[in-house]
């Protein structure tokens, strides 16, 4: 006997529970598939996916709150109205709609999220309790309203998450079939949670009153288990459609870019082929060479330098026309035969001249060849012919100035050879053949060494071998002993190997020997006349030490008649007595030295020394003349390669030009300074005076021969102090200024000599 006051007792069929569950986590896996289909759809096709899901996912959660609700098993018996049933399932359609709308927007804000949770909430909370509405029993159902708001809250808080997880997962590339099913195993339990707690929420009273069971059935338990299978299936199938659709999605995305790729080759390709036949006809139009097409016996076509070349104005004038009419008729039975075996061995056919008729009938020289291609299906030969009438006039023009040349060469007083690079004579003129003494016919061919082996070794054959190795010009003069003859060899390197030009200069170096010796003798004529203009200070140098040797001498002679003479002060009297005998001597033999005849010796010398000796050798002089003579000498300068006694002759000249320039000059000091310091290419000697300088009119003459500024002087002596210097290898001029005249030389050191 069931109590009027004591509300009724239940209890849950665990195997519906579980059900409910599974149908709760499949929902919620279709749902999150699902969005994915509604985003990546469009058009009509977005509206099917939309109402299709729509329904699967509505079901889904209806059916999952409806097996639930039939999980529970009361003491009274339990009916349900059906058109209340259907309006819970509408509920769940529209509710699932909305959802599904809601995540397939490209943007879901937090604004969007939350309006969208309170519609899907609401909608799913209406579901329940529209469902619990369809209840037909002898029962009163009270609600505990805390529960309910709960029930509520649960299900709008729960569908604020299921749509988050919704618009993240929705894209394939976002997530993982894994992360779906986690997420949809924790939105199963959430839903399940909320509907569990919507029915705890209500309790039913008994009563009397019998319930209208109108449009209601009754649903056993296999009749629930069939409702969840069937769910299970349409979720199953909306998922299978789903996975289908996103595989023939990505397929149809494959194909589309495959037939884009191919697309894009074909595009590329069609592309490319216009280009290259764009580019080619560009080529054939600027080829600098006439290009004709003969197939089937005509020309088919012609570039454009092929109608200028035989003066037509249109393609038409040539086109048509056999390709033996354009060719002279001296010619057309070789170009005949031509064309025929490139058709016949389908060879191209080596270059040949040939001469073509213009349309006015003017003949142009061509050297053409013929190339089989395919024109237009049909076997062709490609004529390609090139004007060669600049290049006969050209070759003709080098044939004639080689003409000349020879002839020059021929008339040249010179003789001319050319070597190839393996040293064989490719040609000598007439003058060659006659200093070689051989006929043309016996040189021609043979090489250097074959006709003059006596000069391998020589610094002829090393010069000889630089030219032609190093392709540098050069210039050398080579004395031959056998003939006792100079030659001045001149050897330019050319395309072919090596062209030599040869002169005798026999004579030439005959007369600069002579020039030379003529040289010497006036050098040494001028050194006399100096070293007579210092035989004062000469004899005041050779009287100085025989004055203390006479009388270091008779101070001896006094000390041994004393009968107790001192050794000590004998022994100096004798030594000073050979010191100035030494002195006397070192005098006569710089004199002799200066006097003698013969060819330099040039050896390395300490320019300071020559300088101190030629300042002793002065030094009277300029004591007669009260000229003060300093020196400025630079301790570190390097050696010289030198004459002494021609460097002695020069400063002796220099010093004595100056002494002479101050003789007379009164109301000022009388100074020479002779200087030495080092300077670009080894040492610069100086010899300044006080005097009044050179004549700016006369500066740029003092060094020529037999000019001169003194009464009594023959005008010799710079010009020959400029001769020896430049031999030397250096430099001698002369400035002037307000400070006297400044004579200076430069010097080679021995790394600097010039050769």
């Amino acid at each position: 006997m069931i109590s009027a006051d004591a509300a009724l007792t239940g209890s849950y069929d665990r195997l519906q529970v579980a059900l409910s569950a599974l149908i709760a986590v499949s929902a919620s896996y279709a749902a999150l598939d699902l969005a994915g289909r509604v985003t990546a759809a469009n058009g009509w096709v977005r509206s099917v996916w939309l109402t299709g899901g729509s329904v699967a996912m509505g079901l889904g959660i209806w059916s999952m709150h409806f097996v639930a609700m039939l999980a529970f098993s009361s003491p009274v018996p339990v009916d349900y109205n059906w058109p209340t049933v259907l309006a819970a399932l509408l509920a769940g359609i529209i509710s699932s709609a909305f959802a599904l709308y809601v995540v397939s927007r490209q943007k879901m804000g937090l604004g969007r999220a939350l309006a969208g949770s309170v519609v899907l909430g609401g909608g799913i909370a209406a579901l329940h309790y529209i469902g619990m509405a369809a209840m037909r029993m002898e029962a009163t159902c009270r609600f505990n309203v805390g529960l309910v708001i709960l029930s509520v809250v649960f299900a709008i808080v729960f569908s604020l998450a299921a749509l988050i997880l919704a618009f993240d997962l929705r894209e394939e590339t976002r997530g993982t079939p894994s992360r779906k099913l986690v997420s949809a195993i924790v939105m199963g339990a959430a839903i399940s949670a909320m509907h569990y707690t919507g029915l705890a929420s209500a309790s039913f009273m008994p009563s009397a009153v019998a319930p209208n069971l109108s449009h209601a059935t009754s649903i056993s338990s296999l009749e629930t288990v069939g409702i969840g299978i069937v769910t299970l299936i349409v979720l199953g199938v909306a998922i299978l459609t789903s996975a289908a659709d996103r595989r023939l999605s990505v397929y149809a995305q494959e194909l589309e870019q495959r037939v884009d790729e191919r697309t894009s080759d074909l595009s590329a390709i069609n592309a490319a082929l216009v280009e290259s036949e764009e580019r080619f006809r560009r080529l054939v139009e600027a080829l600098p060479d006439a290009l004709y097409v003969h197939s089937e016996g005509r020309i088919v076509f012609v570039n454009s330098y092929g109608m200028r070349l035989l003066g037509a104005q249109q393609p038409e004038q040539l086109v048509g026309k056999g390709i033996l009419e354009i060719v002279h008729p001296g010619h057309q039975e070789l170009i005949r035969q031509r064309i025929q075996r490139c058709y016949e061995t389908g060879t191209a056919s080596s270059a040949m001249e040939c001469v073509l008729v213009e349309l006015n009938g003017s003949l142009v020289e061509v050297e053409s060849a013929g190339i089989p291609i395919t024109w237009k299906g049909s076997p062709a030969i490609e004529v390609v012919a090139r004007d060669i009438r600049e290049r006969k006039r050209a070759e003709e023009e080098l044939r004639q100035a080689q003409t000349r040349t020879e002839s020059v060469l021929e008339s040249m007083a010179d003789t001319h050879i050319l070597f190839d690079r393996d040293w064989h004579y490719l040609y000598v003129n007439r003058a060659a053949t006659l200093a070689m003494g051989r006929l043309r016919e016996q040189i021609l061919g043979r090489t250097l060494w074959e006709l003059y082996p006596d000069i391998v070794g020589t610094e002829l054959e090393r010069q000889y071998r630089r030219a032609m190795e190093e392709c540098l010009p050069v210039g050398f003069d080579f004395h031959y002993p056998t003939t006792n003859t100079w030659w001045e060899n001149r050897f330019y390197p050319v395309s072919e190997g090596l062209s030599v030009f040869a002169t005798d200069i026999t004579e030439r170096k005959r007369a600069e020997q002579s020039l030379q010796e003529a040289q010497a003798e006036l050098a040494h004529v001028t050194r006399a006349l100096v070293m007579g203009e210092l035989v004062a200070s000469i004899a005041h140098e050779v009287n100085q030490p025989l004055t203390g040797i006479v009388i270091n001498g008779n101070f001896a002679l006094r000390e041994l008649a004393s009968g107790t003479p001192s050794p000590e002060k004998l022994r100096e009297a004798i030594a000073e007595i050979v010191e100035d005998g030494t002195r006397a001597s070192a005098v006569i033999s710089r004199i002799r030295a200066l006097l003698e005849k013969g060819a330099p010796a040039r050896v390395e010398l300490d320019i300071n020394e020559v300088i101190q000796e030629v300042s002793i050798l002065v030094r009277n002089e300029a004591t007669r003349s009260r000229v003060s003579v300093g020196l400025d000498l630079a301790s570190d300068l390097p050696r010289v390669l030198s004459d002494r006694v021609e460097l002695q002759q020069v400063l002796i000249n220099l010093a004595m030009n100056g002494i002479d320039a101050m003789r007379t000059m009164i109301g000022r000091p009388r100074q020479l300074v002779i200087r030495s310091s080092k300077n670009a290419t080894g040492v610069l000697i100086q010899v300044q005076d006080s005097g009044k300088g050179f004549d700016p009119d006369h500066v740029d003459r003092i060094f020529e021969p037999f000019f001169t500024t003194k009464p009594q002087g023959i005008g010799m002596g710079l010009s020959i102090s400029r001769s020896i210097i430049q031999s030397h290898g250096g430099r001698l001029w002369a400035e002037t200024g307000s400070d006297g005249a400044l004579l200076q030389f430069t010097l080679p050191t021995n790394g600097n000599s010039a050769s």
